[in-house]
């Protein structure tokens, strides 16, 4: 998460008093800056962020890294990352800390670079979990509470569990079993290709139609995939007379996936080698279809896999991707 310089107000641990009392001070106080949780809970860990303009919410993120050391870490935005970070600020054991930022330029650039992260909503919801989950002073908090957000925070952290995937050392692309959402496009960070393939193979199990653009002669994917059936096109310069191929041009690529769609309602496409479509091209040429994929699969039931090696990126190359993309990282 790439925040701005900020100096810290103050620091405390959660609970319904202590969070309520903080979202109050906020909001009297026309507050700019934000508001980050951080939680290590049976070597899971997570991390929130609430930003603020004027003491309105603007923007919100969380990322949660499951334990073990073959690991997914999922990127969360919008309602649904607000909704983990108030989650967690109610545990007694999340540390919350309260940022203010002082150069209110620098707050609103960050909320740009994340102006896809945005929700029109995100006032309404916070409002709405405010009434719904924080008590009054005036009611108390009670001895039963302790249960109620225990319950509270074991649900989170089961969703969390089922968005994530732990993988032991060597297993197969068909173990790998992650739930992702229809319409949405991601970014999978990996070192190699086996990660994202598992991936796409998992959702072949569950009946989706797939497509596979890879570097990889799919000859030789087709030993992982089993008895899955997927279409397999080589990503090459190179004609073969036994594979079906594709040049690295991002035009002809965009019309290939469109087709696949047109005639696929329910399906997954995976493109395993981000680094050779903006070497062949270019960065900004690449950064364009990805927008242009992103818009066309939301419209879809269909996921978009798109496979990178992080350090074959500049740093900002990578902070531009990871705007414009779910982020799926293996580790």
């Amino acid at each position: 998460m790439r925040l701005p310089a900020a100096e810290k107000e103050e620091e405390r641990k959660g609970g319904q008093a202590s969070l309520r009392d903080l979202l109050d001070t906020i909001k009297k106080e026309g507050f700019n800056g934000y508001l980050r949780t951080t939680l290590a809970l049976e070597g899971d860990i997570s991390n929130g962020v609430l930003a603020f303009d004027q003491g309105s919410p603007t923007m919100a993120l969380y990322s949660f890294k499951p334990a073990g050391n073959n690991s997914v870490e999922m990127m969360y935005r919008g309602e649904r990352a607000a909704e983990f970070t108030l989650g967690d600020s109610i545990f007694p054991d999340t540390t919350i800390t309260l940022m203010r930022v002082e150069d209110r330029q620098a707050l609103a650039a960050m909320v740009e670079d994340y102006r896809q992260d945005r929700s029109p909503n995100l006032a309404d919801f916070i409002m709405h979990f405010y009434r719904d989950n924080l008590r009054s002073e005036a009611v108390g908090e009670g001895a039963g509470d302790g249960a109620s957000i225990l319950e509270l925070k074991q649900a989170i952290m089961k969703y969390h569990r089922e968005k994530s995937l732990e993988l032991s050392g060597k297993r197969g692309l068909r173990d790998v079993d992650l739930e992702l959402d229809e319409g949405e496009s991601f970014l999978v960070e990996e070192q190699n290709r086996n990660f994202s393939h598992g991936i796409f193979v998992a959702y072949l199990s569950k009946g989706y139609s797939g497509l596979v653009i890879s570097r990889t002669n799919p000859r030789m994917l087709r030993r992982s995939y089993n008895e899955n059936e997927a279409e397999l096109i080589w990503l090459t310069d190179h004609e073969s007379e036994k594979e079906k191929t594709i040049p690295p041009s991002l035009e002809k690529i965009v019309v290939v996936l469109e087709e696949f769609m047109v005639h696929h309602e329910k399906c997954v496409i995976l493109i395993d080698d981000l680094q050779y479509l903006i070497s062949s091209n270019s960065f900004e040429g690449a950064l364009r279809f990805i927008r242009s994929m992103v818009d066309r699969i939301s419209e879809r039931e269909a996921l978009f896999l798109l496979s990178i090696d992080p350090a074959s990126l500049s740093p900002q190359e990578r902070s531009i991707l990871e705007r414009e993309m779910r982020l799926v990282r293996e580790r």
